[in-house]
């Protein structure tokens, strides 16, 4: 997944990135808007329930245009926050990272839950 450490994502820029991001078909950010962050995580609430939790952050205030702000209808800084089985991230040569390795550029990238994908074998208790 995209964004902070131990997971994965789209890397943070100061004054965000165009890209769109949909998960399972619904957008939550398109080219009007930027991101700064992107962060899918499986660590909670239900780790084994086959969705993953999906962060889009957006930079401060501080940091956008006067257009910027008024084009995204006063809706500020607040992340957006989402489950879903797949995410899809699109937009102009972005970089990501997954497991704390940077890849990229890419145009669009799609992560997709796969339930039991992991799987852990333990020794027999003695």
């Amino acid at each position: 997944g995209p964004g902070s450490p131990g997971s994965g994502g789209v890397l943070p820029q100061h004054r965000g990135h165009r890209l769109r991001v949909e998960a399972d078909g619904v957008l939550l950010a398109d080219l009007d808007r930027p991101v700064r962050q992107v962060s899918l995580s499986n660590a909670r609430p239900v780790p084994d329930d086959g969705l993953v939790e999906v962060t889009v952050r957006y930079p401060s205030s501080s940091l956008r245009t006067d257009a910027e702000q008024e084009a995204d209808g006063g809706r500020g800084a607040s992340p957006t926050r989402v489950r879903a089985r797949a995410v899809t991230v699109s937009g102009r040569d972005f970089h990501y990272r997954a497991d704390t390795v940077v890849a990229g550029p890419v145009r669009s990238r799609t992560w997709t839950v796969q339930p039991g994908a992991w799987r852990l074998t333990l020794p027999r208790a003695s």
